[in-house]
């Protein structure tokens, strides 16, 4: 369902909406969007297409949105030049944190959705490209993916282009956490894209280079980051 508001006041792009060149947040008359542009309309078809949209909303994994006319908006009264291919508006999260303040429990929690969420869209055909722990929040005690930009899609025998991010940003300060000390979250205040892995790997203790689940996602793929950067 698209819906039209009827407001033609000046528009404010979002300053931490910076990243992504599929689209951005901006607020118009205190209401916040999300415009996709031209760049992001295959991975938008992606995931509204494939029914992996409802299949997450259903399962209360990501925010659900609304389609807005892009005719509400007067392309002169905004601070940006980008085409917009749709312009949503997501569902108001209540309270916003950020990783570095969560528990161990929460942090887990939050990086169990994300696999979850990677394995839902595999079975449509769809592959999470974006795995930063800033992109989930939680919205009555749960974790849910906030960006519905996440998402491109999957093609067969490709490795998952998220899988570096997503050890800097959950495995590693979860290991540190656990093993060596809870206060090594505060890394994450530091390290916006994640803790490093050549750091993580200095840190951690020596049992963990035996071989296991830590030695191949934490130390194997540090030194090759270090042989191939």
């Amino acid at each position: 369902m698209v819906v039209k508001i009827p407001s033609q006041t000046m528009s404010e792009r979002e300053s931490s909406s910076f990243r992504d060149p599929a689209g951005f947040l901006f607020r118009q008359a205190g209401v916040l969007y999300r415009q996709i542009n031209q760049f992001g309309r295959e991975d938008y078809e992606s995931l509204m297409e494939t029914g992996l949209y409802q299949k997450l909303v259903d399962g209360k994994v990501l925010i659900p949105h609304t389609e807005v006319s892009t005719q509400a908006f007067d392309p002169q009264s905004t601070p940006y030049t980008d085409p917009a291919y749709k312009i949503i508006q997501p569902e108001l999260v209540d309270f916003i944190s950020y990783p570095y303040e969560w528990s161990f429990s929460q942090l887990k929690d939050a990086a169990l959705c994300t696999l979850s969420i990677q394995k839902i869209a595999l079975e449509c055909g769809v592959t999470l490209k974006d795995s930063s722990a800033y992109n989930i929040q939680f919205q009555s005690g749960q974790p849910v993916l906030i960006d519905s930009l996440s998402f491109t899609p999957y093609h067969e025998g490709e490795p998952w282009v998220a899988y570096r991010q997503f050890c800097q940003h959950f495995l590693a300060p979860l290991a540190l956490m656990a093993l060596t000390d809870v206060r090594l979250s505060q890394l994450l205040r530091l390290y916006i894209d994640g803790i490093p892995l050549d750091l993580t790997s200095e840190l951690l203790p020596w049992k963990t280079r035996l071989p296991g689940g830590l030695y191949l996602h934490i130390h194997l793929h540090a030194a090759a980051q270090r042989k191939y950067a």
